[in-house]
């Protein structure tokens, strides 16, 4: 009997809950960037304007409780102005969209997860826009401090590969397409 027993002992203490061998490793949460930032801007016809922001941070963004705000800089002035407190929360994966409540194109509102009328979303091709975080610039579209047009009447995309907030704008790191192109717009 005692010969039975050990083998069994032997086995029900190696199945135990404190033998490491048997942990199974929890999935972390996947995250690609230590910010938000702009994933799309359509600078389109008339008041067909937006901006989408996306949240690839692997938590929800709170964008009230964490002051963030965006500003545009009028025809690339160097002084940023026209702030918009931005309201509502991001959930990881997913993007925030801006839009010009005037605008005639319906899928930009249908879209919209806070519209606005007026200044900073009446941007042309020369406003630089920026998005702040307790009044801070962590992201830009447009060259600061310049008036040329980087963007008139397209929609630029911000490509996959880039996964950071940038104080600095390089147009290498954007698609650019054409005037009211919208299809992507709610999407990343």
């Amino acid at each position: 009997m005692k010969k039975l027993l050990l083998p069994f002992l032997l086995l029900l203490f190696a199945c135990s809950d404190e033998d490491p061998a048997l942990e199974i490793p929890l999935e972390a949460e996947e995250k690609f960037s230590d910010e938000i930032f702009f994933s799309e801007y359509i600078e389109g016809s008339s008041f067909n304007k937006a901006l989408e922001i996306v949240n690839l941070t692997g938590e929800t963004i709170d964008l009230e409780a964490e002051t963030y705000s965006i500003k545009k800089q009028q025809n690339g002035s160097g002084d940023w102005m026209s702030e918009l407190m931005l309201t509502g929360e991001i959930t990881k994966n997913d993007v925030f969209v801006i839009s010009n409540e005037s605008a005639d194109i319906p899928e930009l509102i249908e879209n919209a997860d806070q519209l606005k009328t007026g200044s900073p979303l009446d941007f042309n091709g020369n406003d630089p826009i920026g998005l702040f975080k307790d009044g801070e610039l962590i992201d830009v579209i447009g060259e600061t401090a310049n008036a040329d047009d980087f963007a008139k009447d397209q929609t630029l995309r911000r490509k996959k590969s880039i996964t950071e907030p940038s104080k600095t704008y390089n147009n290498q790191d954007w698609e650019v397409l054409e005037l009211n192109t919208i299809d992507d717009l709610g999407k990343y």
